[in-house]
Order: structure tokens, then C-alpha cells, then sequence
């Protein structure tokens, strides 16, 4: 999750009916985030756009914002070091996110345009691939 503080907000006047402006964030967790290029499209025009989203959920609910003006144009995976095996955070392009149910909810893979694959538990790196599902595909956005 992302935490933000109210002297870190920025006021923006009244070009942004409800928005809010941060200097900074702070990210309470250890698990993988998504850094998403996106481009918002109205009767105006386009504005790109750049989404930090948290949850896998929050990301499939954006790719199906299309109706609503949303066009994702690249996702990349910011990553822990303890998934990615290097011990620090790393930003990497996305091709998609798979699912598989367990008992204690779902556990998800992220594959990666180079061809690596994070596991967000370490465990389900042994479970059957065709197990899996498609949760959401990179590919498919652009």
C-alpha cells in the first residue's frame, strides 16, 4: 500500500475537481508493485500518464477501463530483491501475470519480456504451469 502524509500534499487549485498532489509517497510493503504508462483519453484530447498500482486486481480493473478512456501503452514490474533474486528493487516490462488458487487466496506469477518469471510465493514455483491461469496480458494492452 501507499502511504501519504498531509504536509506532503500539494495543493493543485482547481484544474483537478478532487484530486490530490503528493511530493512524495511511501510504499508499505514487500511485495511487487506495478509502474504503469497509460494514456487518458476525453473529448480533449490525450494526457499521458504514469499509475503506480499495488494490486494485481487494480490492474486488471484499469485494462478494462477502456471504455472509460483508458489506454495502457507498457507495465513494468518493480520487483523486491528478495523475489528477483538480487537483493534491491528492479523496474522490468511486463508480458503478463498469471494466477492459480489456493487455499489461502491466490498466488500469482509475473512474467517478464525477458523471459524470467517471479513468483510472489516461493512455494508456487513448484505447482503445475498448467495449473495457471491468465490473469492479464501485457500484450493484449498495447
Amino acid at each position: 500500500m501507499f502511504l501519504t502524509f498531509e504536509h506532503a500534499e500539494v495543493p493543485v487549485g482547481a484544474l483537478l475537481r478532487g484530486g490530490h498532489s503528493w511530493r512524495y509517497v511511501e510504499y508499505l510493503g514487500r511485495y511487487p508493485y506495478f509502474h504503469v504508462s497509460a494514456l487518458d483519453l476525453d473529448e480533449e484530447g490525450a494526457r499521458t500518464t504514469t499509475l503506480l498500482i499495488y494490486t494485481v486486481p487494480d490492474l486488471v480493473d484499469l485494462a478494462a477501463a477502456k471504455a472509460n478512456g483508458w489506454k495502457i501503452q507498457q507495465v513494468q514490474l518493480v520487483s523486491p530483491g528478495h523475489m528477483n533474486g538480487t537483493g534491491e528493487w528492479r523496474m522490468e516490462k511486463l508480458k503478463a501475470v498469471e494466477g492459480i488458487e489456493l487455499a489461502r487466496g491466490t498466488s500469482y506469477a509475473y512474467v517478464l519480456k525477458s523471459g524470467t518469471t517471479y513468483f510472489d510465493h516461493e512455494a508456487s514455483k513448484n505447482l503445475p504451469r498448467q495449473d495457471w491461469r491468465l490473469v492479464f496480458s501485457a500484450d493484449a494492452e498495447s
